[in-house]
């Protein structure tokens, strides 16, 4: 298990800091999925997740409001593909091996930090809109 020893989330780094770098591991978390994909030490279950979410994303069958033509419902037809990703990324960051990660992660700030500059941003979301 890993332990932290600081706070949850770098506190020095302001929301637009954050966003930059969150933006900025985005290529690299697309290289680790597809290197994770090619490597044998990668667990079957990962491997799967990836896999039906790319299935997913790619078949013909989508949840479709043809009869609704106004911008809300438009909208709804990615946000449950952009809620499937996010929830299979976070599946994934959480449960694969740690060696893993680090060895094919290639961005300036670890792997630990990026997580937790989502984390960041997702609390003082949640603190700005109470």
């Amino acid at each position: 298990m890993n332990f932290r020893t600081r706070a949850a989330y770098p506190l020095d780094a302001t929301m637009k800091e954050a966003l930059g770098h969150i933006a900025g591991g985005i290529p690299a978390l697309i290289k680790l999925l597809f290197r994770l994909m090619k490597d044998r030490r990668t667990p079957m279950h990962i491997k799967i997740w990836l896999g039906g979410t790319i299935l997913y994303l790619v078949s013909p069958v989508n949840f479709s409001l043809k009869r609704f033509k106004r911008f809300p419902f438009k909208i709804i037809n990615y946000l449950d593909d952009l809620a499937l990703v996010l929830i299979v990324i976070q599946k994934i960051l959480d449960t694969c091996p740690h060696e893993l990660l680090d060895a094919y992660w290639d961005y300036k700030i670890p792997i630990i930090e990026w997580k937790d500059m989502i984390y960041k941003v997702r609390v003082d979301l949640q603190d700005f809109r109470h």
